[in-house]
Order: C-alpha cells, then sequence, then structure tokens
C-alpha cells in the first residue's frame, strides 16, 4: 500500500532519536546511486556512516548498511519487531514502507553513526523519510517522468514533490542537467524556503578522472558521481576532498542492476556476461539505450548486433516509451513475471503477453522472436540465451526483476553474509567428491537470541523443544566439513511458512554465521550480554551451498544431489545425511535408495531431539539426543514416523496424491519444483525425468544407472 504523508511516521519515530546528521537525496533517476557514493565517501574520510536506499534487491536488511557493510538479519530483524510493536501499541496503521524507514532510523541510531544517507522512497515532499530532523545537505538528482498518478502530470509538479526534502539553511545540490523549467521550479522553492542551491561541476571532475588513472564515467555516472562530491564537500568542509581520492572509491563501488554485467552460466550454461539494468521508465531507458547503443550493438563486422531482451515490467509503467527507445529491428524479446517482493505486496509484475503485444509494435514482429516466460525467471534466460547464441544479451524493465535475478543466481552461488578476507582459490582446491546434507525442520527468523530463545523460531506445535537439535544439526555438518576439504555442505530446505519468504536453508546459514559456526559454536546459550562474535575468517564460506527448494526429506536429499552438481559440474560420490535418528529408514533406505544413490556410500548422523528415540539401535548411525544422552522410546511419536514410512514405501519417488498434496500445502511461495531450471540443463545432466501435472518434476524409473554415487 503506498500512501503519503508525514502523520503516521512522525508517531513512530517519537521514541528514536535523531542524533545523526543526515544527507537526504530525492530524485527519479540517480539517487540510489548517489547515495552509493556518498557513503562511500563518508567512510574513506573516516566518517561513521549509514545508508537506507530502496528497494532492497535480495533481502529487506539489504537496504540498510553501516560503514559499508548490510546489516545483520538478527539486527535488522530485532529492531523491525521493536518497531512493529510500536506501531501496534500506539494503533498508528504505518504503512510497509514507513515501518522499514523507522527500523533504519532506529538502526542508525543504536550504531551511533556519524551520518545517515537517506534515499527517498517517492517523491520527497510527503514520503516517510521527510521526516528527518538533523538534514545536513539534500541532494536532488534526475528528475522525469514516474509515478505521475502520486506525483503530478509535468516535470515541473513532479520536481516541486522533490523539493519538498529542502530546508532553510540547508544547502541542496541539485543536478544541472536536468531541464531549464525543472530548474527554474527548483530554484523557486528553494526561495521559498530559504536556502542556496549548489550546482556540481562534471567538466573539473572528468579531467581530473581522466588525468588520475584513466577513468571515463558514462555522462549520467560522471554527474550523478559530481552530486556526491559536491554534497560530501559541503558535508564535511574540513576533509580532503581532492580528486585522487574519488579514484579508488568509482573503481571499487559496485552498484546491482545499474549497468552490471553478470555472469549467468550457472543457469544457462553461457559463457559470455550479460547487461543487467533496472531501467523502468523512459529517462532510465534512454540511458540504458544510448550505453547498449555505443557498447553492446557496435563491433560487429556488419556494423550492428542485434540484442536480445529478457524484460520484465511493474503494471502502470510507460512499457510504449520505454521500449521504444530501447529496440531495434531485428532484435528478440522474451517476456516474464518477476517473483513476489518481499514487504511490498502491492507492487504487480505487468502480464508477459502485454510486454510482447508492446514489443511487436515496437519491430519485434516475428513470432519465432517473441516468447512468454509466464513466471519462469530460469526459463527466459534459457531461452534468451539459446537466441542470442553468445551474441548480446540484456535484462531490463524493472528492479524487481533484477532482484529475481540476483535471487536465482544466490540459489546457485550463495554469498556469505561477512565476506571472508581470505578464502583458497577454488583451482587451488581439490575437487569436491563428498555432499553433506543437512536437513531443514523450522526457519529461524533472528534475534538477539541468536537461536537460542524458541520464540525467534517459525515451527509447528508438535516441534516445540525441538530448536536445540535443530542448532545440533547445524553443528554436526559443519564440523564434518571441516574434516573434510573434499565435502561440500547444503543447507536444504524451502521457503515453507506465509510469515516469511526466508527459507529453512537460509535461516539454517544465518544462524551459523549469527553464532560463528565457522569457528566454534557454544554449546549452550551466550549469555545475555554476549553479542555474536564476528572475528572468525569463515574459510569454510566458500564450500556451502543452499538448497532452497525442497518441500519433503525426499527432495532434500534430491535436489541437494543436482544443486551440488550444478555448482560444481560433478556428481557427488559420497554423502553424508544429517538429520534425526528416527528418519533414517525414511531419508536412507526409502530416498537414498528410490534415487539410486548406493547405499554403502552414504552416511548417516541422526541427533534426535529430547525425549525421542528411534526405532531401536540403527548400525552406522549416531542414535543420540541433542544434549548427549541416551533416549528412550516415545511410541507416540513414532506413530507418525512410521505412518511416513509406509507412504514413501508405496509412492517412492513421491508422485502419487497424498504426498504431493502435502508439499502443494507447503509451497505457499510458489516455488518452482522441477528438478531442473531448463531444458538445456536436462539434457546436460544426463539425469531421465518426467513432467509433473503440478508442474514438478520426478525421475524415471529404468534400468540406466544413476550418474550419482560414483559410478562412471
Amino acid at each position: 500500500m503506498i500512501d503519503l504523508g508525514l502523520a503516521r511516521i512522525g508517531r513512530l519515530l517519537q521514541h528514536t532519536p535523531q542524533t545523526w546528521k543526515a544527507i537526504h537525496v530525492a530524485g527519479t533517476n540517480g539517487k540510489g546511486s548517489i547515495c552509493a557514493y556518498l557513503s562511500a565517501m563518508l567512510s574513506a574520510s573516516g566518517q561513521s556512516c549509514a545508508r537506507f536506499t530502496s528497494p532492497h534487491l535480495i533481502d529487506r536488511w539489504d537496504c540498510i548498511t553501516v560503514n559499508e557493510k548490510p546489516v545483520s538479519e538478527s539486527v535488522f530483524r530485532d529492531v523491525e519487531k521493536l518497531v512493529k510493536q510500536r506501531d501496534r501499541d500506539g494503533h498508528i496503521g504505518a504503512t510497509e514502507f514507513e515501518l522499514l524507514a523507522a527500523t533504519a532510523f532506529e538502526i542508525f541510531h543504536r550504531q551511533q553513526v556519524d551520518f545517515g544517507v537517506i534515499e527517498v522512497g517517492l517523491g520527497g515532499k510527503l514520503d516517510a523519510t521527510n521526516a528527518l530532523k538533523q538534514k545536513s545537505v539534500t541532494v536532488i538528482a534526475k528528475i522525469g517522468l514516474d509515478h505521475q498518478s502520486f506525483l503530478g502530470s509535468t516535470l515541473e509538479e513532479i520536481a516541486l514533490h522533490k523539493a519538498g526534502i529542502m530546508r532553510a539553511r540547508v544547502p541542496c545540490v541539485v543536478d544541472g542537467s536536468n531541464p531549464p523549467s525543472v530548474l527554474e521550479a527548483i530554484e523557486a522553492h528553494a526561495r521559498e524556503v530559504g536556502t542556496d542551491v549548489h550546482y556540481p561541476s562534471t567538466a573539473e571532475l572528468a579531467e581530473a578522472l581522466l588525468a588520475g588513472g584513466g577513468l571515463e564515467l558514462e555522462p549520467h555516472q560522471l554527474q550523478n558521481l559530481a552530486c556526491a562530491d559536491l554534497a560530501c564537500r559541503l558535508a564535511c568542509p574540513d576533509h580532503d576532498h581532492s580528486p585522487a581520492r574519488l579514484l579508488p572509491i568509482v573503481r571499487q563501488l559496485q552498484w546491482p542492476g545499474r549497468l552490471q554485467q553478470l555472469d549467468i552460466q550457472k543457469i544457462t550454461g553461457r559463457q559470455q556476461p550479460v547487461l543487467l539494468d533496472g531501467a523502468h521508465n523512459t529517462q532510465s531507458a534512454q540511458v540504458l539505450a544510448s550505453f547498449v547503443q555505443k557498447h553492446v550493438r557496435c563491433g560487429a563486422p556488419q556494423g550492428q548486433q542485434p540484442v536480445v531482451w529478457v524484460l520484465a515490467a511493474t503494471q502502470g509503467k510507460d512499457m510504449d516509451g520505454i521500449l521504444g527507445l530501447l529496440l531495434q529491428p531485428g532484435d528478440k524479446v522474451v517476456a516474464v513475471r518477476f517473483g513476489p517482493v518481499d514487504g511490498m505486496p502491492w507492487v504487480r509484475p505487468t502480464d508477459p503477453s502485454e510486454l510482447l503485444q508492446v514489443a511487436s509494435r515496437h519491430g519485434v514482429e516475428a513470432p519465432d522472436d517473441l516468447h512468454d516466460a509466464g513466471n519462469d525467471v530460469a526459463a527466459a534466460l534459457t531461452w534468451a540465451s539459446a537466441r542470442a547464441d553468445g551474441g548480446p544479451l540484456v535484462i531490463a524493465g524493472s528492479l524487481y526483476l533484477v532482484s529475481s535475478v540476483l535471487r536465482l543466481l544466490l540459489r546457485l552461488h550463495p554469498r556469505p553474509i561477512f565476506p571472508p578476507p581470505s578464502i583458497q582459490p577454488v583451482h587451488e582446491m581439490p575437487p569436491p567428491n563428498h555432499l553433506i546434507i543437512v536437513c531443514g525442520h523450522a526457519i529461524w527468523c533472528g534475534g538477539p537470541k541468536n537461536g537460542w530463545d524458541e520464540a525467534e523460531w517459525l515451527i509447528e506445535s508438535y516441534k516445540q523443544g525441538e530448536t536445540p537439535t535443530f542448532i545440533e544439526h547445524i553443528k554436526a555438518g559443519v564440523r564434518i566439513l571441516r574434516s573434510d576439504e573434499r565435502a561440500v555442505l547444503a543447507f536444504s530446505g524451502g521457503p515453507t511458512r506465509e510469515e516469511t519468504a526466508i527459507s529453512e536453508a537460509r535461516s539454517y546459514y544465518n544462524l551459523a554465521v549469527a553464532n560463528s559456526c565457522f569457528g566454534f559454536f557454544p554449546a549452550s546459550p551466550p549469555p545475555a550480554t554476549t553479542t555474536s562474535s564476528s572475528t572468525d575468517p569463515l574459510l569454510l564460506t566458500s564450500r556451502i551451498l543452499l538448497e532452497e527448494r525442497a518441500l519433503d526429506s525426499y527432495y532434500n536429499i534430491l535436489f541437494s544431489i543436482i544443486e551440488f552438481w550444478r555448482c560444481h559440474a560433478v556428481w557427488p560420490e559420497r554423502l553424508t545425511i544429517v538429520s534425526h535418528a528416527f528418519k533414517r529408514t525414511r531419508l536412507v533406505d526409502a530416498h537414498c535408495a528410490a534415487i539410486g544413490f548406493p547405499l554403502n556410500h552414504i552416511d548417516f548422523v541422526g541427533i534426535n531431539p529430547p525425549g525421542v528415540d528411534s526405532l531401536g539401535p540403527v548400525p552406522g548411525s549416531v542414535n543420540v539426543a541433542a544434549d548427549g544422552h541416551v533416549l528412550h522410546d516415545k511410541a507416540t511419536a513414532m506413530l507418525g514416523v512410521q505412518l511416513a514410512v509406509g507412504q514413501w514405501a508405496e509412492d517412492p519417488h513421491g508422485v502419487g496424491e497424498a504426498l504431493a498434496e502435502k508439499r502443494r500445502m507447503r509451497n505457499c511461495w510458489k516455488v518452482d519444483q522441477r528438478l531442473f531450471l531448463s531444458a538445456e540443463e536436462r539434457v546436460r545432466s544426463g539425469v531421465h525425468t518426467r513432467m509433473l501435472q503440478d508442474r514438478g518434476e520426478a525421475l524415471v524409473d529404468d534400468d540406466e544407472a544413476r550418474p550419482w554415487g560414483g559410478r562412471p
């Protein structure tokens, strides 16, 4: 829901002191890049600095950084919980964005930063971020037509909304490349407010960058950098502002989704990088079209190369204007819907068929050059890669499509929460052959107790009291990983709760990081005054992958095996499965046998919840409780286990209605349940499968040996 106004956010921030100086940035395009440049400059100058930008690209807490590092999920959720409680107690009825902004401001205060760099969400005058009190500098970036239903139908009307962030006697930096009528409207408002407008010089800056390191930026990049540089000078007049200091900042800064070169080989097999850009209005499309013409289309012997476009859009965008700028004769287009946006349920994707109709009006008329990929981003990328055949490929139209693509890549190559300072290069490590699977059973949502308080978890009622056991599973998996340099650890489990899009796998990974699991893991809850240690180098994170699609134990195993192959281009020869001891029969004797993994190549580590015993001693498995004590039978707990074993015995691949229905009930986030992400990947795998009516996929029982388990 979008509901502009400052009354609610004002009440929400009554108990949040604004002790830091703010640099407030508004505009239609470029404001995110200006914020990124600004926070990097301030940090390089020795100032502690936090940044709040929107929308997030991967997780909601990605939009808040402190000293150039994303805030931890546990800190974010702890503060968000407090803010939401204030909203409920005060009967405020704040919007999702207002809650997010209040969370950011509370984190800024708690972190005791010197500066906060804040990007306006929408407009300026009535945006929630305009509740800032300690503004040091304001910035107005490039202004274009966007969100006309909220901000006005002309550039001048929109400019007045943006100029609403100005404050008396607070200098305002304005992008001088805006049209004269826009600049006149901004200057008139500045006179009313009682402040001065400052225009940055790009000529001197461009000359300094070229002379200092041969660095040449695109015109819009140079304009954004100049705005950030001038704002930093005004905010910190006593610091070094020589152009030389900008070179390392500009070279090192990476702003995802803005003219980003991206490797999608793990999704499609394509070896050439693609261009990823979140252009979603006519102004940003003009910038992208210019860049594509200069750097992507040109260079072919015939003079111009056609481009294959992967496109998505938010409902209501001017796609006629955007595609009219981007498309040229000979181009090809695949349209797709981006996935759900966490925390922004009002955002809706345009139907792909509508985008293709617009594309056909702009010269892409041949039926073979237009493709509707529905909701399947991976299939869209695969189609585009095949049609491009190594030629230009550009992904654009929406920042939410950027997010969907980056999420897809993260499933294949999870990022560490804390970047390790040194990891042994992959080419120097022995090739992996051992897959450790830690099966997920619940979702840790973050919190100050780092998982030791059950209130931080989303669990079914019958699993109450088991969260220490889940932690023991994580510890066991990491211990095995540390003991075998050829092992890879997979945390497995999809997003199974409506309350959060976080998967079981990612929550386990986050929990491991929060407890410094890769160096040590406390045997009991830490004292209330203890915070998570971040001193460990986390050398093992390069050998961890997240399997985020499984909705039952069968797919915990099968999806993890396929994920191993997808990431490492080889099949595992050995498995170690970590779960409850009483699930050994189901996981090993049923699932592994069904998929054809040699049972003599499998180790099983079973750790039960307190008070639950397995069905008798299991040879070759560890049969202990989380506290290390011998467990006793608990017949009632075994009834469900025996029932499940019986169901899997009758339906080894879980394709029958009973087991398939269980998966459907858990799949609240509509996670793709196919084994392979594209037809090309399926063929490359050599695995025989069949498609199911519910868009899932199952192995085909035949006499051929499966490729995994060390078979030739």
